[in-house]
């Protein structure tokens, strides 16, 4: 946006010597940025010795009083300590009831809405000089006398006015929402598709502008134009920024319409759009004016106080200063007992003045951010950690995305009242917060299970062969509060969690590869060792940490023996509520923050046998309760040759009996002292063969 000082100048006397430069600094260091200062000269448009300030559009996008130049100046007469003077305004002889000139105004659409019918002006008729020369310095073509003078009035006070040739549309004009698709020509040229539910000004019989954007062709003022309605209207900015994105269309109105425009500036606009046509048409008569007033901008009133804004700024003011500043900006200040009941003006009421936090601004740029103490900065100098040390939450990234091979997925904050229900979770028992998306999302998610079951259930159809997702994230505990960082506000304690989830036709096979990828996990990701349990505590069940888990096939995720997550299956009906019903769902939970990564400096060099190993494979049927855990640690301890275990298998068949499981394993023997002689190893094969007999009523399949 263009400011030129000139213009300015009409409603305020700056400071004798100011350069230009200067104002354009203090501007930006208190109130809008401005990109740069031009000095238009005679060669190029009138206005010789002008300054025009480029002002950043985006650095006043929440202030839609700063989108004139009435405004700028009022800014600039708080910063320099001047008056300011009042808009010009004329008060022409009222004109008569008249026709009637507005009909049905949609309050969704229109909050205000003015029309003035006159006559005495040429449509012919030039613009002064004067008018001309400003409008082109801030980039603006000059037409005829009313349309110039109808943006001259929109870049003086940031409301939009419109002129309609009278004899060329049907009263009375009304605000509406499209009712059906239209095609309407524009005054520049182009022609608009209007579609149903977009903002529309209409005449009698069909629409003539495009609400908040721009007039239609036809009704526009001409050279034949002899009587005319002058329109100015505060539109909900809503509508307008839609319909503007509908159009594919931005204009000089739509963006200030956009920001949101106050009720009462309609007055300011009128007044001073007739106090200039009166200059330049003596002839000029109104014939007939009318006002529809649906939704009147209230005065926003806010009240804080005096601690408040020194806590905020960092420094005690003086509340003589603070009050003054307040007063510049047009606020009416009441102050007692420390504590300042305030109302801003309309033009600061629309959205952008609400909160004690927009009293610290407006006090604090103007006492002027480079005169606030500044704290001296403590430099904390700490050794530092092993080069190979990582986060917890980036090792299990980097192992699952890229080892185990499963997909990373990021869910909201949130959780549905749907999938609470799913996973058997209490709503009773989450943090509720206000604002939420929909009624029934107020809960932040207490786990991250029920949000990766649903992004799983979003997926399957397109995945249905089979996938693993994970996710890291932060959950919130309800009931305990905890000061985030040590010196914030307390809030729910936040746990970083890790969630996975395998889809697999097979249950049981993906309950042990969703075991194996935590093992993998640990091992790869140098975390601290997980171990597994059988998950015993009911209190843990009832809490919902684990209702999501079948019973039948879940077990506790374990660290140095204590309980830090759950790994089962879905039980049937959590798959049947969140929608999974493609094959049987693995799942696994784990609190990150207890769990250590281990740093390259705890490994421990371990040489090569000197002599060859040997091994033997062994299956023994044991009971379904007996856990391989068990089965492998009495066959490690069995005899001081055997080196390591491992799993190879597990059989279940019709020779098998009902509770029991026939388990394959290969043991490794590492001799000491002498190479292993068969003798030897069936020695070994022996003891290990007892040891599983008399500590895991174990015996050797047939």
């Amino acid at each position: 946006m263009k400011i030129s000082l000139e213009w300015v100048s009409d409603y305020l006397d700056l400071p004798t010597g100011l350069a230009p430069e200067e104002l354009a600094r203090e501007l930006t260091m208190k109130t809008v940025e401005v990109e740069g200062v031009t000095y238009p000269g005679a060669g190029e448009v009138p206005g010789f010795g002008d300054a025009v300030l480029e002002v950043d559009n985006k650095s006043l996008t929440n202030r839609p009083d700063l989108w004139g130049h009435y405004g700028i100046a009022r800014e600039l007469a708080a910063i320099y300590s001047v008056p300011l003077r009042a808009l010009p305004s004329v008060t022409l002889a009222p004109p008569s009831p008249g026709p009637r000139l507005i009909g049905e105004i949609d309050g969704q659409v229109c909050q205000r809405f003015t029309a003035i019918a006159f006559d005495g002006v040429q449509g012919t008729a030039v613009a002064p000089s004067w008018l001309r020369s400003r409008l082109a310095r801030i980039g603006q073509a000059s037409v005829n006398l009313l349309v110039d003078l109808s943006n001259y009035v929109m870049y003086a006070t940031g409301q939009p006015t419109h002129v309609y040739d009278a004899d060329r549309i049907g009263l009375p004009l009304s605000v509406s929402l499209a009712t059906e698709r239209s095609q309407l020509s524009l005054v520049d040229g182009s022609t608009a598709d209007v579609t149903a539910q977009m903002p529309v000004i209409r005449d009698a019989a069909t629409p003539v502008a495009a609400a908040g954007v721009m007039g239609g062709d036809w009704s526009a003022v001409g050279p034949g134009s002899s009587r005319f309605i002058l329109e100015a209207a505060s539109f909900h900015a809503q509508v307008v920024r839609l319909s503007a994105q509908r159009l594919g269309l931005r204009t000089e109105a739509s963006a200030r319409y956009e920001k949101g425009i106050d009720t009462q500036r309609t007055d300011a606009a009128v007044g001073l759009f007739f106090y200039l046509l009166d200059q330049v048409a003596p002839d000029l008569k109104l014939s007939a004016g009318q006002t529809v007033l649906v939704e009147p901008t209230e005065q926003a009133g806010i009240t804080v106080g005096l601690d408040f804004l020194t806590k905020r700024i960092g420094t005690a003011l003086e509340p003589g200063e603070i009050t003054r500043t307040l007063a510049a900006l047009g606020f009416e200040v009441q102050s007692a007992d420390g504590m300042l009941r305030l109302r801003a003006p309309s033009w600061r009421s629309t959205g952008d003045i609400s909160l004690p936090e927009d009293i610290v601004e407006e006090v604090a740029r103007f006492h002027g951010y480079e005169n606030l103490p500044t704290a001296r900065l403590a430099v904390m100098l700490r050794s530092a950690g092993p080069l190979a040390a990582r986060q917890a939450d980036r090792a299990a990234r980097e192992v699952l995305a890229f080892r185990a091979q499963l997909r990373e997925v990021v869910t909201y904050a949130w959780v549905s009242d749907e999938m609470l229900a799913a996973v058997g979770w209490d709503k009773a028992k989450t943090v509720m917060f206000d604002g939420a998306p929909a009624p029934d999302q107020n809960s932040l998610r207490p786990s991250l299970v029920p949000n990766i079951i649903e992004a799983a259930a979003k997926n399957v159809r397109y995945l249905a062969e089979g996938f693993g997702i994970f996710e890291v994230g932060t959950v919130f505990e309800a009931g305990s509060l905890a000061e985030l960082g040590g010196w914030h506000d307390a809030l729910p304690v936040q746990p970083l969690m890790l969630a996975g989830l395998l889809l697999d036709n097979d249950g049981e096979r993906g309950f042990r590869k969703a075991k194996g990828i935590l093992e993998m996990l640990s091992r790869d990701g140098q975390l601290a060792t997980f171990g597994f349990a059988s998950y015993t505590s009911a209190d843990t069940v009832d809490n919902g940490a684990a209702k999501w888990a079948d019973p039948s096939a879940r077990a506790a995720i374990t660290v140095d023996g204590k309980a830090i997550g759950t790994l089962g299956l879905l039980t049937r009906r959590c798959e049947r509520l969140s929608g999974l019903d493609a094959g049987r769902i693995a799942c696994f939970e784990l609190d990150l923050g207890q769990v250590l990564v281990r740093t390259s400096r705890d490994n421990a060099f371990e040489s090569l046998p000197e002599l060859p190993e040997a091994d033997f494979d062994l299956s023994v049927v044991v009971a379904d309760q007996v856990p391989w855990s068990h089965v492998s640690e009495v066959a490690r301890q069995a005899d001081s040759l055997v080196h390591r275990v491992d799993f190879r298998g597990e059989f279940r068949g019709s020779w098998v009996p009902e509770g029991y499981r026939s388990l394959t394993m290969r043991v490794t023997l590492r001799p000491k002292e002498a190479t292993m002689s068969a003798e030897l190893i069936a020695s070994s094969r022996e003891r290990v063969l007892a040891a599983l007999r008399s500590q895991a009523d174990a015996r050797l399949r047939a």
